[in-house]
């Protein structure tokens, strides 16, 4: 066979052959779980789709073998083979762990939440993670429970709540500093690729999150979950600072509206949603901001992430919105929340009569003060 009939034969192979084959193999000791027990394995298969086994548990042991690719989140779960009518709803017995290429051992008495276990460098890296934060993130959940019950009664107490934000402040702190130094520390670890796309990737300014994208290795980056977060990056780095913008969305009275008819006005474009507290907290302020710079040229777009017309234009007459409002009501599968990578709200950016982005996130009592800085 000559040289082009084999590129050519490469070039046909089909995209699975050319996928990762990452082969595992989990060995498991439960050596007091007893008869009729069945071990559940949630993982990533090579590629990168959710996927599931399981083995029966005999003579106290059990075994599991596989393919993925790269190293991602798994799940060991043990349930009895008939329904147990016994156990409360909602309560499981699992394990999360880092799944990759190579041989597990796990070992246990007769829960798996306790289990032991070993196999892989991702692993390591997470047992390494988890025991330098699990008593913070513990103490942490405790200081929100309180909260939460506090924050909700029926008569608040103001002087708990401020108490009990006082406590949590310095814990997350402490938090964050575990984290960052964890993920800057191990540039080329699965699991910090993790970190990064579950803790800093709710709202990305491009400006603080380039460091933390920029440490990670060409390795982490081409996983499934590294893949994902670059393509997120990018669509972020369309609404940065300095980024000219322009979109055409349904306005409430079903008219296309395009945001460059604006042109000669500062405008906030607010990304909202009838259902979100914080988004609607909001509304007085920007109400405000809006009522003293609109006869200076400003204007507000409210983009709201609803899926009913009912539930969006009630909060609108409700809450006394009277900017334009457009909506294509699908939720966070919005146009143009797709396109820009908008995954929480609430999230807005202000653009200048040039249609540059000048400024994100203006919120509070003082945004009309943040707004006027540049209205000249």
């Amino acid at each position: 066979m000559n040289i082009k009939t084999i590129i050519g034969a490469l070039l046909i192979l089909p995209a699975s052959f050319c996928m990762a084959q990452d082969k595992f193999e989990i060995a498991g000791k439960l050596s007091k779980a007893g008869a009729d027990k069945m071990v559940m394995l949630s993982y990533k298969n090579s590629e990168g789709k959710d996927a599931k086994d399981s083995a029966v548990v005999k003579n106290g042991k059990f075994a599991l073998s596989g393919t993925t690719a790269f190293a991602n989140k798994a799940y060991l779960s043990l349930v009895p083979l008939k329904k147990d009518t016994t156990r409360k709803r909602g309560q499981s017995d699992y394990k999360e762990f880092y799944l990759e290429k190579g041989k597990y051992q796990v070992v246990a008495a007769d829960s798996m939440v306790n289990a032991s276990i070993t196999g892989g460098q991702a692993q390591k890296d997470f047992l390494d993670y988890t025991a330098k934060t699990s008593a913070l993130l513990t103490y942490f959940k405790d200081i929100t429970q309180r909260f939460t019950k506090v924050y909700y009664a029926k008569v608040k107490d103001t002087v708990a709540i401020k108490t009990i934000q006082a406590e949590a402040r310095p814990v997350h702190a402490k938090i964050e500093a575990a984290l960052d130094s964890f993920i800057f520390s191990h540039p080329d670890s699965y699991v910090t690729i993790d970190l990064i796309s579950e803790n800093k990737t709710a709202v990305i300014d491009p400006t603080t999150f380039e460091p933390y994208y920029k440490i990670l290795s060409p390795k982490v980056l081409a996983s499934f979950t590294g893949q994902r977060l670059t393509a997120k990056y990018d669509k972020a780095k369309q609404i940065s600072i300095g980024k000219a913008i322009d979109f055409t969305q349904t306005d409430d009275k079903g008219n296309a509206f395009k945001l460059s008819s604006l042109r000669g006005k500062y405008v906030l474009v607010d990304f909202w949603a009838s259902w979100c507290v914080p988004c609607r907290a909001e509304n007085p302020h920007l109400l405000k901001a809006y009522t003293q710079l609109k006869s200076k040229g400003f204007e507000i777009v409210g983009i709201s992430l609803d899926e009913t017309k009912a539930a969006w234009l009630n909060a609108v007459k409700h809450d006394g919105m009277p900017w334009i409002q457009v909506s294509d009501l699908k939720g966070f599968n919005t146009e143009i929340a797709v396109k820009y990578g908008i995954s929480a709200i609430p999230q807005n950016f202000l653009i200048n009569p040039e249609g540059i982005i000048v400024a994100k996130n203006l919120r509070g009592e003082d945004v009309d003060q943040k707004i006027a800085a540049f209205i000249k």
